[in-house]
């Protein structure tokens, strides 16, 4: 019944399933109820109108879990975005539109608490001390809670153009303050280390997509969201502190604690 793979991550594979179907296939160490929240996740924002695959059903395949969604024919926004950087614009502003939308709706509880989250990841952060954790969870109960639909990982790669934009992986969906979310997509979309031994002309590049899609996002999503920049910017420090725990390159780790750290130093 599977076809061929057409996709993988850190977290699972993606093969065509049939006709018209995917099969998300997760890696034998996720928690099977990780894949069951992403079901729920997935389920509801597609009962509410947000233009992201269908998922059909839990499927088991050997030791491992999967999820069975609608299959959408088209890129991720990151390729195409190294493929026609001259619309790196256009595709920021429509990043933070995308974005924008999700945070309209309702996150219900269930689905877990955005600060509850931050605060056991920060609390197991790898790196630093806790004489630094303290004031970074210090931080996080100042700010304010929410109620509203969280992504939890977006960015480019999870959003597919076929035309219409489509928002993929719901794995860290939850509820919360859409704050705290657009300052985790503008650390994404503004660091990360690149492979050891890119060229100067790749770093440069890099930078300067970098740079654009950020400022691109940011200041889009602030006069959709009628937020201000301050009000993103607080959430920076915990968010980075609480991705150190994830499976992240080395580098990228210690490019966040220079950052912390540097936070930190400025308070």
């Amino acid at each position: 019944m599977t076809g061929k793979r057409i996709g993988e991550g850190r977290t699972a594979e993606v093969q065509e399933y049939g006709t018209g179907k995917i099969l998300k296939l997760y890696r034998a160490d996720i928690p099977a109820e990780y894949v069951e929240h992403e079901y729920e996740v997935s389920k509801y924002v597609h009962k509410q109108g947000i233009q992201t695959p269908q998922p059909i059903e839990l499927v088991t395949l050997g030791e491992r879990k999967g999820i069975l969604f609608q299959q959408i024919h088209g890129s991720s926004m990151l390729r195409l975005i190294g493929e026609k950087p001259w619309r790196l614009g256009e595709y920021a502003r429509q990043l933070a539109s995308l974005h924008h939308d999700l945070h309209k709706l309702q996150g219900p509880e269930a689905f877990g608490k955005q600060k509850e989250s931050l605060r056991s990841s920060i609390v197991a952060a790898p790196m630093l001390t806790m004489e630094e954790k303290t004031p970074v969870l210090e931080k996080l109960e100042q700010l304010p809670e929410g109620d509203r639909l969280l992504h939890g990982d977006f960015h480019p790669d999870n959003v597919l153009i076929d035309g219409q934009a489509w928002t993929i992986d719901w794995m860290t969906g939850m509820s919360g303050n859409p704050a705290g979310d657009a300052a985790r997509s503008v650390m994404m979309f503004s660091m990360g280390a690149l492979p050891p031994g890119a060229s100067l002309s790749t770093r440069l590049v890099t930078g300067f997509i970098r740079q654009r899609l950020t400022k691109g996002y940011i200041r889009e999503y602030l006069r959709l969201s009628g937020l201000s920049y301050a009000e993103v910017n607080a959430w920076v420090l915990p968010v980075a502190s609480a991705r150190l725990t994830e499976g992240i390159p080395l580098a990228e780790k210690e490019q966040l604690v220079r950052e912390i750290r540097r936070r930190l130093r400025s308070k």
